[in-house]
């Protein structure tokens, strides 16, 4: 039967699809095909992704938050600009994480132009202007404009960069999206050899395997998070489960004044998600 995806096109459902992504999310195999299997015995023609999504979610929260909350990453992180954080927030904070030093949102001059570049990423002699392209909606793709216009703007920076630098450092452009790219997106940054990173891009290095190895689950995949606590964490630069390991149930009902059964339910989903090692207790 066929299904209607994010961008309003059908495609034909494939079980399998729907069992791997539940095995992916860390459920174990029997339990991500009985999952599997219920959800596709009560889907329709027709119906969504957001749909299987939500029922398949339905069924991992009730026996795996942890499960849950790695299934929802990429509508979590296409969550992080509605909840009022920005996206080349959480760039900076996973490149940090990933060995670079970064600045935010730096004004360059290029040989034409000024440019505001989103992140500058350093690492030793390798240096990277971040060009960081947000989504509201997953199932929207990268397409090739964005990565040509990624490329201009290194042309016309990289000379004078290298100039004052007198050459100590290579200096590239790097696309970070939390979306899939266009294959001829791809095909223009390999010639040009610009470096990219979406989802499932590059394979087994992607967004999500970079969010996944070091654990930057931003808060919006956390199953009972409420409209006011996401705002409260917002306010807080709370962005990412790991940001709320350090305060009990208690503490974030007292300090952010949210209501305690949901402060409760919220501090055990960000310990599921990200134990803490036995010697850092």
């Amino acid at each position: 039967m066929e299904i209607t995806k994010a961008s309003g096109e059908t495609e034909e459902f494939q079980k399998e699809k729907l069992c791997e992504s539940l095995r992916a999310s860390g459920a174990p195999e029997a339990f991500a095909n009985a999952v599997c299997e219920k959800v596709t015995q009560t889907l329709k023609p027709g119906a969504t992704t957001s749909e299987i999504f939500r029922r398949a979610l339905r069924h991992l929260v009730k026996e795996n938050v942890g499960v849950a909350a790695r299934y929802s990453l990429k509508r979590g992180v296409a969550d992080l600009g509605p909840a009022g954080f920005y996206f080349e927030q959480f760039v900076e904070v996973m490149l940090r994480a990933m060995g670079y030093a970064t600045e935010r949102n730096r004004f360059l001059e290029g040989e034409c132009v000024t440019h505001e570049i989103d992140v500058l990423a350093q690492k030793e002699h390798e240096h990277f202007f971040i060009e960081a392209k947000f989504r509201n909606d997953p199932g929207i793709k990268t397409h090739v404009d964005v990565v040509m216009y990624a490329w201009a703007r290194l042309d016309d920076i990289r000379r004078i960069e290298e100039a004052k630098e007198k050459n100590h450092a290579s200096h590239g452009m790097w696309v970070i999206t939390n979306t899939k790219f266009t294959e001829s997106a791809l095909q223009y940054a390999a010639c040009k050899k610009l470096r990219t990173t979406g989802w499932n891009n590059p394979r087994n290095a992607g967004l999500e395997d970079i969010i996944t190895q070091y654990a930057l689950y931003p808060v919006t995949v956390l199953p009972s998070l409420d409209r006011y606590s996401l705002q409260t964490f917002a306010r807080h630069n709370m962005m990412l489960a790991q940001d709320i390991i350090p305060y009990s149930g208690e503490d974030l009902a007292q300090k952010f004044g949210i209501k305690k059964s949901t402060a409760e339910k919220i501090s055990g989903e960000a310990h599921a998600l990200i134990p803490i090692p036995a010697a850092a207790r």
